[in-house]
């Protein structure tokens, strides 16, 4: 169970990362499966004591990646990414954190 949501998280991460890095622009829909996939993720991990290093690592990385994707814009493009590298932070937060409350 803990390979396929990794799996589905670094698909999905990769889905709206990946363009962005090619400089193909920003992909709403690939951004919302992403945050969907984070908050699954929350779902059944938020009370774990412990959870996949593999999906640990892979979490730490989302804000940086998008956030490091920005710089490869202008404008409002730019403050799109910006924006949206804060909303997975916000995610990631939430899922992991039993107290936390999402940011939508």
């Amino acid at each position: 169970m803990d390979e396929e949501l990794v799996s589905q998280l670094n698909d999905a991460a990769e889905g709206f990362i990946g363009p962005l890095r090619l400089n193909d622009g920003f992909d709403q829909l690939a951004l919302d499966e992403l945050c969907r996939q984070i908050d699954q993720l929350g779902q059944q991990w938020r009370a774990a004591e412990v959870i996949p290093k593999s999906a640990a690592l892979l979490l730490s990385e989302l804000y940086p990646a998008i956030s490091a994707c920005a710089d490869l814009y202008a404008g409002d493009e730019r403050q799109r990414m910006i924006d949206a590298a804060v909303r997975v932070g916000e995610r990631v937060t939430y899922a992991l954190d039993p107290a936390g409350e999402p940011e939508m």
